[in-house]
């Protein structure tokens, strides 16, 4: 039987691969923002942000893990997103109108 210090190996392999993925999820995040900002797309899409959230708590139980945790923890994520993609619509604005002065 593994000891106590193999587990945390394995939670730390998972922890570091999770990490991970949510950079590149961020990259995408910060795509997705720049072609909003140019096609003048607002960030807020509701519709989208439940289908994620659904689509996520339905592959929550098929893994075996809570449901209502997923959605808590993709509603964290999507707050982020969020706050990611007002950073850069917003310093595009502040550019274009340092540019108009």
């Amino acid at each position: 039987m593994a000891d106590l210090d193999e587990f945390r190996s394995e939670l730390n392999r998972i922890d570091d691969q999770i990490v991970a993925l949510l950079g590149e999820r961020f990259a995408i995040i910060r795509k997705v923002a720049d072609y909003k900002k140019h096609h003048e797309i607002p960030i807020m899409q509701p519709g989208r942000v439940a289908e994620v959230k659904d689509r996520c708590a339905a592959l929550a139980v098929n893994h075996d893990v809570n449901p209502e945790l997923v959605r808590n923890l993709y509603g964290l994520i999507i707050d982020e997103a969020c706050h990611v993609e007002d950073e850069i619509i917003e310093s595009a604005t502040v550019e274009s109108s340092r540019d108009r002065d």
